[in-house]
């Protein structure tokens, strides 16, 4: 299992993300490869694919994304980042451009869009091939985690709220709710600290769900893969508001609105730290 340091894990609290090399095991990286190109290939064939973010929670059928989910340790680098005793997953999503793909995620926080409420909350998103920020690595907001604000998500203005609303009910409608809109980030550097990464295969950013992040398009040369497997920790509380990401709804768990999240079935437990020092011990 890897480890973060404890700059590591100060830089996580600090800035809301950190880049840990190597935080997936490199003999996985193969088999995440061509377990994504499977699952791909099952659900939409030969077809063109630039993006593809809503292939997810793929555990709970997939043998190969269960083994990563619960035997790769990054649950262990989120119980650490966020100085949680349980890390329970909340889901995983493929994430692949291929090159001269233009589409960009636009400036967002991950915390709008999810039924769930707390500050142990974060994301690992794994690596599989090399990529920089012109080929799709991620960006962030440095801090902006901390400032108390979740900001409207770009969605391209009132007339996109009936199209987002046959993504998802009532999605549109959510994302038009919140008061304090976006900004274009990049263009204040003297108000805003925009930072990215050059990430290898089995690299993470783990990064809080608060955190404002973005991808650009593909500039790159060769398809860009990565997986994220999103992490609740000890303060996660089931939220659930009308239009928030169904990919776990009111029908899938037994929880009641503000309670913490203590369903094992919709929401596994990928690590403790009791189980993970007496491991330790025996070894």
């Amino acid at each position: 299992m890897a480890y973060l340091t404890e700059d590591e894990i100060a830089t996580f609290r600090r800035d809301g993300v950190v880049h840990v090399p190597r935080a997936f095991p490199a003999d996985l990286v193969p088999r995440a490869i061509a377990a994504v190109d499977d699952e791909l290939q099952a659900r939409y064939g030969d077809g063109v694919r630039a993006s593809t973010g809503m292939t997810r929670r793929l555990y709970r059928d997939n043998e190969e994304f269960r083994t990563f989910a619960f035997e790769s340790g990054l649950a262990g680098l989120a119980a650490q980042a966020t100085g949680s005793d349980t890390i329970r997953l909340y889901f995983e999503q493929v994430f692949v451009k291929d090159p001269g793909t233009a589409e960009v995620f636009h400036w967002h926080q991950d915390n709008p869009f999810w039924p769930i409420t707390g500050t142990q909350v974060c994301s690992t998103w794994v690596a599989m091939t090399d990529a920089s920020v012109d080929s799709s690595a991620l960006e962030f907001v440095r801090g902006s985690h901390a400032w108390g604000i979740t900001f409207r998500p770009y969605f391209g203005g009132p007339t996109e709220v009936d199209k987002l609303n046959r993504v998802w009910p009532n999605f549109g409608s959510y994302v038009a709710s919140f008061p304090d809109e976006i900004e274009v980030f990049e263009e204040h550097p003297d108000r805003f600290d925009v930072i990215g990464f050059d990430v290898e295969p089995g690299d993470a950013l783990l990064f809080d769900y608060r955190i404002v992040h973005r991808s650009r398009g593909n500039g790159g040369s060769h398809r860009r893969v990565a997986v994220s497997w999103r992490w609740l920790g000890d303060d996660a509380r089931w939220s659930p508001v009308p239009g928030a990401d169904p990919v776990v709804s009111a029908a899938d768990t037994w929880l009641e609105p503000g309670a913490l999240i203590t369903d094992d079935d919709a929401f596994p437990i990928a690590h403790q730290r009791h189980a993970a020092l007496h491991s330790e011990e025996l070894a």
